[in-house]
């Protein structure tokens, strides 16, 4: 079989008495061919017109047969054995059939779609001298090695190009509005580059992104080669072969979206894999020729490894960013805590800390609304504006940050002057009395897209007049963002709320010194506010448990018991697992009933003597006074099975927890002993999360 040519369907198949009609709508390419089965691997329902050329026994043969006369007992059997717990096969299998008397080598693939079970099968082309193994492990350990996205991608496209051959790769990532964006390209000489051109979400929708997800490659060797109808075996209604899915298969032929796609880039191959995030599809790896690019299912498996394996770095590299941002974060406000006890008032705070944060949260101004009154530091609008602002907050529904990239967009901002402030981030400060806020504010951040396509039609949908060019429809044209800031991102908006947090302290603490000064005479107010600030400063707002500053201080006091007694205990660092997964896609309401759940429930498991206070965000500390390092692995298995038992209601598959154990040691500081409690824990994620480590050996 020459691999550099697709087999084509012989005309007499067709004209075969009493053969069945193609009644199924599904096409596929003509590089392979196709089984669809029943769920028991027991009857073949459907097949491609071509199986005699490759599985050398014709379609008319085969329809309502046993798989196993076809594909053999030994392959159906690990094809049911695999399929009964699977979707999917966890790697392909391999068949040896002779054709036109010789011996050819195929490529099985299968996997479950709803009743039915869809069976690929491929020719394994020779690789000529081509070590592919050799390469595909050097282009991995190249990926390994890169600690930027840019970078990442960068190696990406060069090795995905490499490997396949084709004379174009890109990678696309999807923002949140659905657009697609060229962040990398590698490409033969003389082709025209699209790096940082923009594709609108109308190219993409949602529905098509969401199955690419699933499907996560689609390969299209030649755009012009004949579709091979798929048939139905005689005896099944029409209803039923409605009803049967088998468009998940890679060797489904091009759809009139992928004919356009290509035809712009006046291309006629395709292999597109899926960059598939928690979230759902982050974008793609695309590789595109101007000619045909057979290309074996064992080089497409290679390109999927890479892509995969660059995914899994991509969110790696993504996750260590948002860490060193938030224990930046995390830095200001340790030194924030400690301005409780001085009674810092809101306006020294900003000023004392206000470039800082600034820098963090790559903003220009700041305000602090906190009992009526604003503190303002850096650009941001006029006081009144500010005012506003808090007012049309406070009605809004639900809580957490509000956070907004078009500010003079928003109901809220309508009619105000804002000073050229076009991005806010505004979190709620924790209180019993009037509402505060903390407000971040971004200047105007003018950009310039280049778009592919004209705006003014859809070239998915338009086709050039005769005598056109072919690539009017994928010209760029230039969009000019005005009045918008910089888009605010997740972390930033989930470092603002702890920061909130310690902010309300603050205020707190200065309210009561300003009480203490103007009350002193009246001894019951005094005491009251007293009340207040100790509550305040030593319990956490959400759950009821102690605060950071709280416990704190109960490490300190146990550090120095053991350092006096030498009596040993132990500090558990627990982090809930994919907890900001909860935020984003069921909201911020149920991430707090959650984290309010489990303080409760991790507390009905502790020891009287011990304690738990809320670290920041979805941490907790416990601490395990007299315990030895067995002790307090046993406790943390205890509170890790409590927190797999958390359930309410809207979240009734619950959440896990990675927890990390660190036993004290006499030259351990408090920042010390947490530190290393933080990378037993940081082991417990990277190990699989819904564990625990201790520090043993750190």
């Amino acid at each position: 079989m020459n691999p550099d040519r697709f087999p084509e369907v012989p005309d007499a198949l067709h004209s075969r008495p009493g053969y069945p009609l193609p009644d199924s709508s599904l096409r596929i390419q003509p590089c392979g061919c196709l089984l669809v089965l029943d769920s028991a691997l027991s009857r073949i329902l459907q097949c491609s017109a071509n199986t005699g050329l490759f599985l050398n026994a014709p379609a008319d043969t085969l329809l309502g047969e046993q798989p196993a006369q076809v594909l053999g007992t030994r392959l159906t059997g690990k094809l049911r054995s695999e399929l009964r717990a699977n979707e999917r096969l966890s790697g392909p299998l391999s068949l040896q059939k002779e054709i036109d008397g010789r011996k050819t080598r195929l490529q099985v693939n299968a996997f479950r779609s709803g009743t039915i079970v869809v069976v690929e099968v491929e020719p394994i082309t020779p690789l000529g001298n081509r070590r592919l193994m050799g390469t595909v492990n050097q282009w991995l350990t190249r990926l390994s090695r890169a600690e930027t996205p840019d970078s990442l991608m960068d190696t990406l496209v060069i090795g995905v190009r490499d490997i396949t051959r084709f004379e174009r790769a890109l990678v696309f990532h999807f923002d949140g509005e659905g657009h697609g964006v060229c962040l990398a390209e590698n490409l033969a000489k003389g082709l025209s580059p699209v790096l940082g051109q923009r594709f609108a979400a109308s190219d993409y929708p949602a529905e098509q992104r969401e199955k690419f997800a699933v499907r996560e490659v689609r390969s299209i060797p030649d755009l012009n080669s004949d579709p091979v109808p798929v048939l139905s075996w005689q005896t099944i209604s029409e209803p039923t072969v409605a009803r049967i899915d088998a468009s998940g298969t890679v060797l489904r032929a091009p759809s009139r979206r992928q004919r356009n796609f290509l035809d712009d880039f006046n291309a006629r191959s395709l292999l597109s894999i899926a960059i598939v995030g928690q979230s759902g599809l982050w974008g793609m790896v695309t590789c595109i020729s101007e000619t045909p690019t057979p290309l074996p299912p064992t080089l497409r498996d290679a390109a999927r490894t890479l892509v995969s394996m660059a995914t899994q770095r991509l969110f790696l590299i993504k996750a260590r960013m948002e860490s060193r941002f938030l224990l930046q974060v995390q830095e200001s406000r340790d030194y924030l805590v400690e301005d409780v006890r001085a009674g810092l008032s809101p306006a020294g705070m900003l000023d004392k800390y206000g470039k800082d944060w600034l820098s963090l949260f790559r903003a220009d101004g700041l305000a602090c609304v906190n009992r009526g009154e604003i503190s303002a530091y850096g650009a941001t609008p006029p006081l009144k504006s500010i005012a506003r602002l808090a007012r049309g907050l406070a009605h809004r529904h639900g809580q957490g940050a509000w956070a907004s990239s078009r500010l003079r967009h928003a109901p809220l901002a309508k009619g105000l002057a804002l000073n050229g402030c076009c991005g806010l981030l505004a979190v709620p400060l924790p209180g019993d009395d009037a509402q505060g806020w903390l407000m971040l504010f971004r200047p105007e951040h003018d950009r310039s897209f280049y778009w592919a396509g004209r705006h003014e039609a859809d070239a998915l949908v338009s086709t050039p007049a005769p005598g056109q060019d072919l690539h009017r429809t994928f010209r760029t044209w230039q969009e000019e963002v005005r009045g918008t800031g910089e888009p605010w991102k997740p972390v930033e908006c989930q470092a603002a709320v702890d920061l909130g947090e310690d902010v309300a302290l603050v205020g707190s603490a200065s309210e009561i010194t300003r009480l203490n000064q103007m009350l002193r005479d009246e001894q019951q107010a005094l005491a009251k506010a007293n009340d207040k600030l100790r509550e305040a400063v030593s319990h956490d707002s959400l759950t009821g448990i102690w605060n950071r500053y709280r416990i704190e201080q109960e490490l300190d006091k146990e550090l120095a018991k053991a350092r006096r007694q030498k009596s040993p205990f132990c500090v558990l660092l627990l982090d809930i697992d994919h907890f900001k997964q909860v935020n984003d896609t069921r909201g911020h309401e149920t991430g707090d009933e959650l984290l309010r759940h489990i303080a409760c429930d991790v507390t009905g498991v502790l020891r009287q003597e011990d304690a738990i206070g809320r670290w920041g965000g979805e941490e907790f500390v416990v601490v395990a006074t007299g315990a030895s390092r067995v002790d307090g692995l046993i406790l943390a298995e205890r509170i890790r099975k409590a927190i797999s038992e958390v359930s309410i209601k809207q979240l009734p598959e619950g959440v896990t927890a990675s927890i990390g154990v660190a036993t004290w040691r006499p030259e351990d500081s408090r920042k010390e002993l947490v530190a290393r409690a933080d990378k037993a824990m940081y082991a417990a994620k990277t190990g699989g999360r819904n564990r625990t480590e201790s520090d043993q050996g750190l």
